[in-house]
């Protein structure tokens, strides 16, 4: 299972990545200076949400029905443009006006809400192991995701997420 972070992008980098053409300058970019600059900053413009992305990302996005049916919450994690990089590696942008709709959405997810959706990962391809430890891992991470979008629609900041 692959590690995800989304980070706030500021105008100049987010201008700067759309730039590139050929995937390969995209993704140097984004590990030397994105990843590099974003992370040592204390996390305040980025958000590790670790393994968790994916049960948050399934939970917000239920497999079951396309993704544009479950609205501003399915651009949380996997929503977005996809960004063309290596094969290795997953990076899909949301725009400003899409971070703003996805904060307001997340403000009305409880924990019961998102409880509810993740038992329905029992039975399906989910990497995980569908539980009480691993649900509270998943909240904990949403939690924390949430708070992040918040500051990137306060701040209106484009947001990218990449596992890898």
């Amino acid at each position: 299972m692959s590690l995800g972070v989304h980070f706030a992008l500021s105008e100049r980098d987010l201008e700067t990545l759309a730039a590139f053409d050929a995937p390969e300058e995209r993704q140097e970019f984004l590990e030397e200076h994105i990843e590099e600059r974003y992370l040592g900053s204390g996390d305040h413009w980025a958000y590790q949400s670790d393994k968790a992305w994916d049960a948050i990302d399934r939970c917000l996005a239920p497999r079951s029905a396309p993704r544009a049916q479950a609205g501003a919450l399915s651009l949380a994690v996997l929503g977005g443009s996809e960004l063309e990089l290596d094969d290795e590696y997953v990076a899909r942008l949301v725009e400003i006006p899409q971070v703003i709709e996805v904060e307001r959405a997340l403000k009305e997810v409880t924990r019961a809400t998102l409880r509810a959706r993740y038992d329905q990962l029992a039975g399906t391809d989910y990497a995980g192991t569908v539980g009480d430890a691993d649900f509270d891992y998943t909240w904990k991470h949403f939690e924390g995701m949430r708070r992040f979008f918040a500051r990137a629609a306060t701040a209106r900041r484009a947001v990218l997420f990449t596992a890898s």
